[in-house]
């Protein structure tokens, strides 16, 4: 497959490092005329080279943007920008989403799979070579990329589906290399049984700080399994790793608190209930998706995508009292809405006045975001949904997505909300996919969540559809956009057409088989 090849480039290309505080731990690889496979796999060194290639790699923008339209941009969240440029997320937000779309390359994702691939496959070699790489080390290395490769799989299942599936590299450039889709059932289970064995021997905490917010610890396998388990529908195995999360006792997390959670998390980076970020520097490894997407325009940025407006909207899910509706985003009737998460915060008495104006923002340069994959909401959250489908324990259940609720809402104290209103299964679960979509605004996981409650409520499709995803398609035609959300396939991204053209195994999405175009302007 033509985006899995030339492994050799890619390791070339990459320099490995998280951060300016650890930089000077992290190795560059060779140019590629001087490496050969079999010469460079000699010491840990090597391995710790390319297992941090692969967080480089995540680092690219082209990555991280694709999370943020694949995760986010499609879900009820998000809108275009007034002054975007770019034409295939037009096409995005007017449902014209065509194989030929930029944003259907997977491109990227295979190439961070392909290093871990790659580390699996050699890094047991180099206990061979080395006297100090000892099987611990190695084994904390394999769980480490383990995490890597399966979060990447995860993230190309719910945007796909029908994806690719291998464990082996591709290392010969001159390498024909076609795989057919993989039932995505098998790849999940799979990879949840990989991680099941790996998570024992994953590292707990590393040296520094940095470190452990910045790498797969054993705290990020046991979330990633919970989560690819929610998705699954094996609750009992979700509500398991989330309590393995909730009492470790090595790799302690905590709710920061709600006066200062917004700019802990999301500016300031390696906060304490953060589990896994990618970290970024504005110099060499800057945070242009971030930048692209949500940067103000009064500061230089494109600002190509802004934030559904949930202070006018018939559909609010914010009170009045709720920090988050003012620290993640901005809306004013003049100058329309914009996102604040990533890109600014407010401090002191403004996070709590009710007169919040444009110049009470401090604004950071969204190049330095670090972005958060995993933090501590998310295992509350993901217990208590868990829980919610099990039908058992409701009240606790209720108690967990409170957690979160009750820290954006201060002023309203807590216990401020009644469990009697939400003592259903049903009524409990609108109330935790609400609370999800306060608590992670933006964060790339609001599209994926609804997809989750589709796939698990199939019953209800139509409901779900009109009331997550019609609402942002008000400025389009209706029935148009009836038909098109009217089949689960159109939920999913086309594969991309010079995929198609690559590997002939692949088969086509079948709504993109048929389906026609929405008129793009």
């Amino acid at each position: 497959m033509r985006t899995i090849k030339n492994i050799c480039k890619i390791l070339a290309g990459i320099v490995a490092v998280i951060s300016a505080t650890a930089c000077d731990d992290f190795f560059e690889l060779p140019p590629t005329n001087e490496m050969v496979l079999d010469e460079f796999w000699q010491s840990e060194d090597d391995v710790l080279s390319v297992t941090m290639s692969c967080y480089r790699a995540m680092q690219e923008s082209d990555f991280l943007k694709r999370l943020i339209v694949w995760g986010e941009f499609r879900s009820d969240n998000m809108r275009q920008g007034p002054a975007n440029g770019d034409e295939n997320l037009r096409y995005i937000a007017n449902l014209n989403i065509l194989p030929s779309n930029g944003y259907s390359s997977w491109g990227n994702y295979y190439n961070v799979i392909n290093l871990c691939n790659t580390v699996e496959h050699f890094a047991p070699g180099v206990c061979e070579k080395d006297p100090n790489f000892t099987p611990a080390k190695l084994n904390a290395y394999l769980a480490e990329v383990k995490g890597i490769r399966a979060y990447c799989y995860f993230v190309l299942i719910r945007a796909f589906r029908d994806i690719p599936f291998s464990v082996t590299p591709v290392i010969d450039d001159t390498e024909e290399f076609s795989l057919k889709q993989s039932e995505p059932d098998e790849i999940l289970d799979f990879l949840i049984e990989d991680l099941i064995k790996a998570e024992p021997m994953a590292s707990t905490t590393y040296a520094n700080r940095t470190y452990t917010k910045g790498r797969i610890t054993q705290a990020a396998v046991r979330t990633l399994i919970a989560d690819m388990c929610l998705w699954r529908g094996r609750y009992g195995d979700c509500i398991t790793y989330c309590d393995k999360v909730l009492n470790d006792k090595n790799n302690v997390l905590s709710m920061e608190n709600s006066l200062n959670y917004c700019r802990s998390i999301f500016i300031d980076g390696l906060s304490s209930e953060t589990i896994f970020e990618l970290q970024f520097l504005p110099i060499n490894y800057a945070n242009s998706a971030v930048a692209d997407f949500y940067g103000e325009m009064s500061l230089g940025y494109s600002q190509q995508i802004i934030p559904y407006d949930f202070t006018t909207s018939a559909r609010s899910i914010f009170t009045d009292t709720d920090l988050r509706l003012r620290t993640s985003l901005y809306s004013t009737a003049s100058s329309g809405a914009s996102i604040r998460k990533y890109t600014s915060y407010l401090s002191g008495s403004d996070l709590t006045s009710s007169s919040v104006n444009n110049s009470n923002y401090h604004f950071i340069d969204p190049t330095s975001s670090n972005w958060v994959v995993y933090r501590l909401p998310e295992v509350y959250l993901m217990k208590a949904e868990a829980l919610t489908e099990l039908n058992q324990d409701l009240q606790t259940a209720f108690e967990l997505a409170c957690i979160s609720y009750d820290r954006a809402n201060p002023e309203a104290g807590i216990g401020s909300l009644n469990f009697d209103n939400y003592n259903t299964p049903a009524n409990l679960l609108d109330f935790i996919y609400d609370e999800r979509q306060r608590e992670f605004l933006f964060e790339g996981k609001r599209y994926f969540d609804i997809l989750r409650r589709i796939t698990h409520h199939r019953d209800q499709f139509k409901n779900l559809v009109n009331s997550y995803l019609m609402v942002k398609y008000d400025d389009l035609d209706q029935s148009t956009v009836s038909s098109k959300l009217s089949a689960f396939d159109a939920l999913y991204m086309p594969i991309n057409a010079s995929e198609m053209r690559a590997n002939g195994l692949l088969v086509q999405n079948p709504f993109y088989k048929t389906s026609t175009d929405i008129t793009s302007d």
